[in-house]
C-alpha cells in the first residue's frame, strides 16, 4: 500500500528514481544491490517504488555508500522525511475536523482504519449484541458467510490490517442485519457462530492497533455469540484471545487465568496448544518458573494430540507459531546464556518454517516476533552483530505492517540497548535511533490516516 500520495516532484519520488538510476548505472540487479547492502531484493524494490513507503534511514545510508552517491541519497531522504512529517500534520488536523461525525454503517469499505473508528465500532458491536441477545430474533439461510469468513481468517495473517478491516466490518454488519430481521430458528446457531468469529477478528484488529479496551469489548461480544451458538471450541478459542489481550495489556494474572479457563472447555484442534502456550508465556512474565515449565509440557502434549482445525489462518495455531511462543517464553523466563540458546533454537525453527511456506501461509507478525526474539537472545550472548542482522529487516517494515505487539517488542530491545553496557557503543546508538523511529508512528495504520487522541 502506498505510503502517501505524492507527485513526481517530491523528494520521495526523486529519491526512488535516483536509487533506480544509480543502480542501473552500476549495472546491478535489485538482488545484487540487496546482497551488497545486506538487504533482500524486496527492500531495494520498495525503495525504488514511486508511491511506496519511505525506506528506512539505515537502508538509504547503505545504498548511498554502495552506489557512491556521496550523500546525495541521504540528503533526498532527509528532505522526503520533512515532507512526510508535514503531510502527517495536515492529516491530523483534517482528522480532528472530521472526528465529530460518527462512522455510518453504510459505505464501510471506505471507512478509515483509525483509532476512533475502532473504538466506535467496538461500542456499536456491544450495543447490537445486547439487543440481539434479548430479542430472540431469527434469520434466513446464510451458508455463504462461512466461505467468506474462512477467506478473511486465512488472509489476516499475511495481509496488512487495512486490507481486511473493511471486509470484516462489512460482513459483520450483514450478519447483524440478518440476525435482527429474520425468523428461521434452525439457522440461528450458524449466524451466532459467524458473528462470534467476526467479533474475534475485530478483537484481533483492535489488539494489533494497541487498543486493548476495544479488543476486550469485541472479545466479550464474541463470547456472548459463542454461548448463544453453544459452541465449546469457539468458547475455548475466545478465552485464548482474552488471554492474549490481557498479556499485551500487562494484566499477567488475568492472562494466566483466561488461558486456564479456556482449557476447561477441552477445545478440539490446536486451541489446546495455544491456551497452554499462552499460559506458559504469561507465567514466565510473572517469574513463575514452575508454572512456565508445566504449561510448556502441556503445550507439547496438546500439540501431539491435536486434530485439524475447522478454520485456518488466525483461528489455527501452527507448530511454527507455537515455536515462536516457546522462544519468547524461554527468553522471558530468565536472562541466561543457556536459555537464550534454547530460545534461539525455537525462534530459528519458526523463522525457517515460515520462510519456506507459501506466501499466504507466512504470518508476518510471527516472522517479526521470531526475528526480534532472535535479536534479544543474541544480546544475552553479547553478539551485537547478530542482533543487528535480525533487527534490520523488522525495522525496515512499512508502517502498515507494524502491530502494537511488534512495536512493544522492538521498544523493549531499544530499552536494553540503552543500558550502561551499550551506552557508548556506536552500533547500539544507531540501532536505538532506528528503533525510536520505528516505534514513533501508530502501529498498523497507513500514514496520514485519521487519528484522534484518546
Amino acid at each position: 500500500m502506498a505510503d502517501e500520495s505524492f507527485t513526481a516532484g517530491t523528494a520521495h519520488s526523486r529519491l526512488a528514481g535516483e536509487i533506480r538510476r544509480l543502480r542501473n548505472a552500476a549495472d546491478l540487479s535489485q538482488s545484487g544491490l540487496g546482497e551488497r547492502v545486506g538487504y533482500t531484493r524486496n527492500y531495494v524494490s520498495m525503495a525504488e517504488r514511486v508511491g511506496g513507503n519511505l525506506p528506512s534511514q539505515n537502508l538509504v545510508e547503505a545504498l548511498d555508500q554502495a552506489l557512491g552517491a556521496t550523500g546525495q541519497l541521504c540528503a533526498l531522504w532527509r528532505e522526503a522525511k520533512k515532507e512526510q512529517q508535514a503531510r502527517r500534520r495536515q492529516g491530523r488536523v483534517a482528522a480532528l475536523a472530521r472526528s465529530s461525525s460518527p462512522l455510518s454503517s453504510e459505505g464501510v469499505e471506505d471507512a478509515e482504519l483509525s483509532r476512533q473508528a475502532v473504538a466506535d465500532d467496538a461500542r456499536n458491536a456491544a450495543r447490537i449484541a445486547r439487543m440481539i441477545a434479548s430479542s430472540g430474533t431469527t434469520n434466513e439461510a446464510v451458508d455463504q458467510f462461512d466461505s467468506e469468513i474462512r477467506r478473511i481468517a486465512a488472509a489476516y495473517i499475511s495481509r496488512p490490517l487495512v486490507d481486511v478491516f473493511g471486509e470484516i466490518r462489512e460482513l459483520r454488519q450483514e450478519v447483524f442485519r440478518l440476525l435482527d430481521n429474520n425468523r428461521i430458528p434452525n439457522q440461528l446457531r450458524d449466524l451466532y457462530l459467524h458473528a462470534s468469529r467476526l467479533g474475534g477478528l475485530q478483537a484481533h484488529v483492535s489488539l494489533d492497533l494497541g487498543d486493548y479496551r476495544a479488543a476486550d469489548i469485541h472479545a466479550q461480544t464474541a463470547w456472548l455469540y459463542a454461548k448463544l451458538a453453544g459452541h465449546q471450541d469457539m468458547l475455548g478459542w475466545i478465552k485464548a484471545l482474552q488471554s492474549l489481550i490481557a498479556y499485551w495489556d500487562d494484566r499477567l494474572e488475568d492472562a494466566v487465568e483466561r488461558a486456564r479457563e479456556g482449557a476447561l472447555f477441552h477445545p478440539r484442534g490446536t486451541t489446546g496448544a495455544r491456551l497452554a502456550s499462552l499460559e506458559a508465556r504469561a507465567c514466565a512474565a510473572r517469574g513463575d518458573e514452575q508454572g512456565t515449565v508445566a504449561a510448556l509440557d502441556v503445550a507439547e502434549s496438546a500439540r501431539a494430540d491435536s486434530t485439524m482445525d475447522e478454520y485456518s489462518g488466525v483461528f489455527t495455531f501452527p507448530a511454527a507459531k507455537q515455536s515462536v511462543y516457546a522462544g519468547t517464553t524461554l527468553l522471558t523466563l530468565k536472562s541466561s546464556p543457556a536459555l537464550a540458546k534454547q530460545a534461539i533454537g525455537k525462534s530459528q525453527f519458526a523463522l525457517d518454517v515460515y520462510q519456506v511456506a507459501a506466501p499466504a501461509d507466512r504470518s508476518a507478525g510471527d516472522i517479526f516476533a521470531a526475528r526480534l526474539d532472535l535479536a534479544g537472545a543474541h544480546m544475552v550472548l553479547d553478539d551485537l552483530d547478530a542482533t543487528q542482522s535480525y533487527l534490520l529487516p523488522v525495522l525496515a517494515a512499512p508502517q502498515v505492517r507494524r502491530t502494537a505487539s511488534i512495536v512493544k517488542r522492538a521498544r523493549d530491545i531499544g530499552d536494553r540497548l540503552s543500558s550502561t553496557k551499550y551506552l557508548t557503543t556506536a552500533r547500539a546508538k544507531g540501532l536505538r535511533s532506528e528503533i525510536r523511529e520505528f516505534c514513533a508512528p501508530p502501529p498498523a495504520l497507513p500514514p496520514g490516516a485519521g487519528i484522534v487522541a484518546k
